[in-house]
């Protein structure tokens, strides 16, 4: 069943079951930025560039503050998808039905 076919009970679950996927792939995006960022200041410390150390460093706080923003609404959504999804089959038949 293609999101075209759901019945009208089922899209609020699979449109959650949707943003839950969109939050996991967006912390997942962020943890990499963080990694690329940290690499980024190891050489900045290794070259010691005071000039771009300290907006690095600022930068870094920053993306650890969006990842924990980014984690908390990732829980939020899979709470809101369970509330949806109450019954046994549900949440199975929502993974199944929903396009990656």
């Amino acid at each position: 069943m293609s999101i075209s076919q759901a019945l009208p009970h089922d899209r609020p679950a699979i449109t959650a079951k949707q943003l839950v996927d969109l939050a996991r792939k967006s912390i997942e995006n962020q943890q990499d930025r963080i990694a690329r960022q940290r690499e980024l200041l190891g050489k900045y410390e290794r070259d010691d560039d005071v000039a771009r150390l300290s907006g690095a460093r600022l930068a870094l706080e920053r993306m650890q503050k969006q990842l924990e923003q980014m984690t908390a609404a990732h829980a939020a959504a899979e709470e809101h998808l369970a509330k949806l999804t109450v019954d046994e089959a549900s949440p199975e038949k929502v993974v199944r039905d929903t396009p990656m």
